[in-house]
């Protein structure tokens, strides 16, 4: 009798972070259990068309996909509706979450320390995003609102350099979010793995070097990383963890998700973002994350979907 649970791998997607799924799907694929579990490809090509009967065969989805259409709770809505289970948060959560705008507005509610920001669309003058950027001073970071991956995200160290970053923007999403950049920040990250129960990595670091960290060096030239931060007090430590778990409590998350921080040069910690599909190749930093807490890769593969089963 065959009791391999029958997984989904769901990747590609009409997203521009296409090729990032592709190679996430590929680890997955070249890692998961086959003692435990049947892996069926499902296949969204970049119009977002799938093959819906292949749905019939499998009893979860792993949600091997990121970025628009795909992480920001449209394909969650899907699949709930069509009565699946799925790894990583459900639609609400999934949504909040893409939408960096909605997702700094509940970190500022639950009393997170975060960089000052605005949001606008295409409409908003030019003049008032200006008046806006004067106010919050410069550096700062101009984001496509709802893209992972840092697509479309760009430094403005002088306002000669804004109307190039809105226009590189705008290429990704109608609307826009301008963050105050913070100067030579140490760039932190925690994993949080579970649904109600809660699993926290101790925190790691990617070492930018103060530039944006790029879509290129996320994928093609990585910039060096230690899984297990250096040089934080147990008082800072305890911080990052207790506020990524917070942010995971009031957005919703379920599963697991990776939250990122800022840590300026007086030690001030600011949270950035949460990734509710973040990054999954063997090499990504949750998987290094969940890795300095004892996961094998494999193990790591193994619990994401037991926990989407008991969602």
């Amino acid at each position: 009798m065959n009791t391999k649970k029958k997984v989904g791998l769901i990747y590609g997607g009409n997203s521009f972070e296409h090729e990032v799924s592709k190679m996430t799907a590929q680890s997955i694929r070249e890692n998961i259990d086959q003692s435990l579990f049947d892996i069926k490809e499902i296949y969204i090509d970049k119009s977002g068309n799938f093959d819906k009967t292949l749905l019939k065969d499998i009893e979860v989805a792993f949600l091997a996909i990121h970025g628009p259409n795909c992480e920001d709770g449209k394909l969650q809505k899907f699949l709930q509706d069509n009565g699946l289970k799925y790894t990583g948060s459900g639609a609400k959560a999934s949504q909040i979450n893409m939408d960096k705008i909605i997702m700094h507005d509940y970190f500022r509610k639950a009393g997170l320390n975060t960089v000052s920001y605005f949001g606008f669309n295409k409409i908003f003058p030019i003049k008032d995003i200006k008046k806006s950027v004067n106010k919050l001073g410069l550096p700062i970071i101009v984001k496509p609102n709802n893209t992972g991956s840092s697509i479309g995200i760009l430094r403005v160290e002088n306002i000669d350099q804004l109307d190039d970053a809105l226009k590189e923007a705008f290429k990704y999403d109608n609307r826009i979010i301008i963050e105050k950049a913070v100067l030579n920040p140490r760039e932190l990250e925690v994993a949080v793995l579970g649904n109600d129960k809660l699993l926290t990595s101790k925190p790691g670091e990617i070492f930018t070097h103060g530039q944006v960290y790029s879509y290129e060096n996320k994928y093609c030239k990585p910039f060096k990383t230690n899984k297990v931060a250096e040089e934080l007090s147990k008082t800072q430590v305890d911080q990052l963890k207790e506020m990524a778990e917070t942010a995971y409590c009031i957005t919703g998350c379920k599963g697991y998700a990776r939250i990122d921080f800022f840590m300026d040069q007086n030690g001030q910690i600011y949270i950035n973002e949460i990734n509710t599909l973040p990054g999954f190749t063997k090499i990504s930093m949750f998987p290094q994350l969940m890795q300095a807490l004892g996961f094998s890769y494999q193990d790591l593969i193994t619990e994401i979907i037991q926990l989407a089963l008991k969602k």
